[in-house]
């Protein structure tokens, strides 16, 4: 029954992705290909469905970069050379094209997913105080994980400092451990460390090396909601002069997050693999990990932009409190207005 089930989602998934924006059929879309550009990891998953359901004659192209190089693809002087549409970090996204002149936020396509790992023990609200004097790797600590692992630390008013790889670790303080990935954890530069912040499906990954999960930093932010975290940017020439096509390509932005719950971990990586930028790279997703919990701890899910405006500059608000050059309070016009 589960596998019938799976089989009339796929093809209710692709009549719909066939009469509206992909198939036809470029419904007011000019001949020339619409580029979309997401960075690799859990951002791709958003639209790992359309991708799947991706055809030569589509009228779209995707691309999947590494996330390094995301905002490079939004941010030539000649914006022809722009991608159309762009996955990124909601604080680049703020900083970058804020001000709503170029580019709008259509809507949130995560909403977090950073873990604590550890080999014992749990934090939540109550204990979370546990963590002063012990050390924490972190990834992208001046990014979204570092910077939103702070703002909870400050919410709690639990003390906390950064050090360097040779120490300073003190008593009265969580010690932040910068850390460029979880493939840095077990390795010596990490040995000292109690705990680790990093991203699922990597934290679930971590299994192997004897980590659990034993903090969620979504619920510990805000709720079951988590945050505003990797948003889906269009060019404002696009919303205003293809409202129609634009409306119905989020439309299936949200179908392409429900194929994800009856999708193969197998079916999702060859749907990325296949639109990678770099014919010489492959995704970092591993199919095996692509379970349903898994999937479901990675916050993918869409979210209009004017649904989310005020939890979305909130969110800013609260990182500029720890970093007031890490992004920017975008303006009212960078918000798309309509919602269904």
């Amino acid at each position: 029954m589960r596998k019938k089930m799976k089989k009339v989602l796929a093809l209710v998934f692709a009549a719909a992705v066939c009469v509206s924006a992909f198939g036809g059929c470029k419904k007011g879309v000019d001949e020339e290909e619409i580029s979309v550009y997401m960075p690799d990891g859990a951002p791709a998953l958003a639209l790992a469905g359309m991708m799947a359901q991706d055809t030569k004659e589509d009228g779209v192209t995707y691309r999947v970069v590494d996330a390094s190089t995301i905002s490079s693809k939004v941010t030539y002087k000649d914006m022809d050379k722009n991608a159309d549409l762009c996955v990124m970090p909601v604080t680049a996204a703020s900083k970058l094209l804020g001000k709503g002149d170029s580019y709008k936020m259509l809507g949130a396509v995560t909403h977090g997913n950073l873990y604590l790992i550890g080999k014992d023990g749990g934090y939540t609200a109550e204990n979370l105080s546990d963590l002063i004097g012990k050390t924490v790797g972190v990834l992208q600590i001046n990014q979204v994980p570092g910077l939103t692992f702070k703002t909870v630390l400050n919410k709690y008013e639990i003390p906390w400092q950064e050090i360097q790889n040779d120490g300073g670790r003190v008593e009265d303080k969580v010690n932040l451990l910068a850390i460029t990935g979880a493939d840095a954890i077990g390795t010596e530069l990490t040995k000292n460390a109690d705990c680790f912040l990093v991203a699922e499906p990597a934290a679930t990954a971590q299994a192997q090396k004897g980590y659990s999960i034993v903090g969620d930093l979504q619920a510990l932010y805000g709720g079951e909601n988590g945050y505003t975290q990797a948003v889906l940017v269009a060019k404002k020439e696009l919303v205003e002069e293809k409202a129609e096509w634009t409306k119905e390509f989020v439309a299936n932005v949200e179908l392409s997050t429900e194929w994800l719950k009856t999708a193969s971990g197998t079916e999702i990586v060859a749907a990325v693999n296949a639109h990678m930028a770099d014919a010489d790279m492959t995704t970092s997703l591993k199919a095996p990990l692509l379970t349903a919990d898994v999937l479901g701890r990675c916050g993918v899910r869409f979210a209009y932009a004017g649904d989310i405006k005020d939890e979305a500059t909130a969110f800013l608000e609260d990182l500029i409190t720890v970093n007031a050059q890490a992004t920017k309070l975008p303006t009212e016009a960078f918000f798309w207005a309509y919602t269904p």
